[in-house]
Order: C-alpha cells, then sequence, then structure tokens
C-alpha cells in the first residue's frame, strides 16, 4: 500500500481488493519492469514477460468467471427447482383443502337436515311429555283432595 501511495495514481481500497489508477501507465510500467532485454513496439518499449503474465492473468480471470458462471448456473438452477416444488406443494395444499372444505361444508348440511329430521320426530313426544304433565298434575289435585 505504502509503495502504492508513492506513486502519482488513485488508491481506493474496498475490504481486501487494492485498486489503483496510475496517471501515467507507460513511465509505471517502466518503473516497474525488471532490467531485461526489451524489444520495441512502436513508440512504447514493454518486456516481452510483462505480456506473459499479462495473458496468464487474464486466462485466469477467465476460468475463473467461466467456473463462477457454471456455479452460479448449478445455483440459480437448484433455485429455480426448489421454488417449482414449492408452488407446486402450494398448489397441492389449497387444493386439499378445498376439497376439504367443501366436503366439511357437504356434512354440515347433512347434519343440519338429520336434525331437522329429530326435531320433527320429536313432535310426538313433546305431544306425551304435554300429556304426562297433566296426568302428574291432576295426579297431584287427585292426591291433594284425598288427603
Amino acid at each position: 500500500m505504502d509503495f502504492l501511495n508513492n506513486l502519482e495514481g488513485i488508491v481506493t481500497k474496498n475490504g481486501d481488493m487494492v485498486t489503483f489508477i496510475a496517471e501515467d501507465l507507460e513511465s509505471k510500467l517502466k518503473q516497474t519492469s525488471p532490467t531485461m532485454p526489451t524489444r520495441p513496439l512502436g513508440r512504447f518499449v514493454l518486456d516481452a514477460n510483462l505480456l506473459n503474465d499479462l495473458e496468464f492473468e487474464a486466462r485466469n480471470i477467465a476460468a475463473s468467471v467461466d467456473t463462477l458462471s457454471e456455479s452460479l448456473s448449478g445455483v440459480l438452477h437448484s433455485m429455480s427447482a426448489l421454488t417449482v416444488d414449492c408452488l407446486e406443494i402450494y398448489r397441492d395444499v389449497v387444493c386439499k383443502t378445498c376439497d376439504s372444505i367443501d366436503a366439511n361444508i357437504k356434512s354440515m348440511y347433512q347434519l343440519m337436515a338429520k336434525c331437522e329430521e329429530v326435531s320433527k320426530e320429536m313432535e310426538p313426544i313433546y305431544k306425551l311429555a304435554q300429556q304426562v304433565k297433566d296426568i302428574k298434575h291432576i295426579l297431584d289435585l287427585f292426591e291433594n283432595a284425598v288427603n
């Protein structure tokens, strides 16, 4: 970091990632290149090893991007399949809940119909209960008259 701060350019740090943007790239390349045989390339003088290193790093980055893309594709595929499974389960639960509610409503109407039938069948018993009350009252009156 101290070396980069001494150079002319912009240094930024984001977590462990350090970025340096040089103001005069040509002179910076000349300063960092080892003193090995160089060959002129137009008006620039570049070290052959520098180009090989750049190509090697570019291939590493491309391989990393490919690996990351494949991994991301697999994760997204898994997430998509899991989402489909969840929605299918939700659909099945909703269908089964609706079927259960329909069956429950039908059963409730059947129970109400049976209760009405029982109530109609009980009407003679209400009359008998009234007759029993009347007989009991007459017996009480008879018993009071005898005593």
